[in-house]
């Protein structure tokens, strides 16, 4: 008797990486590339979560766009999705050339 196998579920990465070849394959170029530029997603119990900036936020939230981006997911099996503003975190050299901003340029960094 020949067990068949379940396939593996696949990994938010790699839901994306089909959804940004759906929207290709469906004539959505501009976000294709746009969504294509996107590295940050994760599945949280069944939601997929898209973390992306300010920018590409407001360019995913505009009706056609959404609708398109709603569409491809619910082919991979997402029935809901939300896209999330994540801001990016600040270096060692940004904190620091904002406290000196503050500080007369008297900060100094003792590792």
């Amino acid at each position: 008797m020949v067990q068949e196998k379940t396939p593996a579920k696949l990994s938010a990465k790699n839901i994306w990486g089909k959804v940004t070849i759906y929207l290709r394959e469906h004539n959505n170029m501009i976000l294709h590339i746009i969504c294509g530029d996107i590295m940050d997603v994760e599945d949280e119990n069944g939601v997929f979560v898209i973390n992306t900036n300010n920018y590409t936020f407001n360019i995913l939230q505009e009706k056609r766009n959404y609708d398109e981006l709603q569409k491809a997911l619910e082919f991979f099996g997402y029935k809901k999705f939300e896209i999330r503003i994540k801001q990016k975190a600040l270096t060692k050299e940004e904190n620091l050339a904002i406290l000196n901003k503050f500080f007369d340029n008297q900060v100094n960094v003792i590792e």
